[in-house]
């Protein structure tokens, strides 16, 4: 019996090592993703305003190129977007936006004015 129990705790810890394993490995493969990517940071995008498009429900996009990789981005902002100042950028202003990846979309979830044109 004892040796029964034995077999089945081997094989849990087993399983439990390769999943814990398998966890590791994505971590660190999805770190070179974000180094291959060369932005500022893991979901942080430096650049220029390229477009705003914001209605009256407050939604809308943004669109910002680059500085880094000169790729142009396109985020999602609505009511839980932070701007800091609390103001709206403008076209050509450097900003530096905070935002996450939800189903697909990059919703900005923090846009920090840096460079102002005033």
């Amino acid at each position: 019996m004892k040796q029964i129990e034995f077999k089945k705790a081997v094989l849990v810890l087993i399983v439990l090592f390769s999943f814990v394993l398998a966890g590791i490995c994505g971590v660190f493969s999805s770190r070179t993703i974000a180094q291959d990517n060369k932005e500022i940071s893991l979901n942080k995008v430096q650049g220029t305003v390229l477009s705003i498009k914001i209605g009256a429900s407050a939604r809308g996009a943004i669109e910002v190129k680059s500085a880094k990789t000169g790729k142009t981005y396109t985020f999602r902002v609505g009511k839980n977007t932070t701007y800091y100042p609390r103001r709206y950028p403008s076209f050509g202003e450097t900003v530096r936006v905070s935002y996450i990846n939800h189903r697909g979309e990059l919703k900005a979830t923090l846009v920090e004015i840096m460079e102002s044109l005033r």
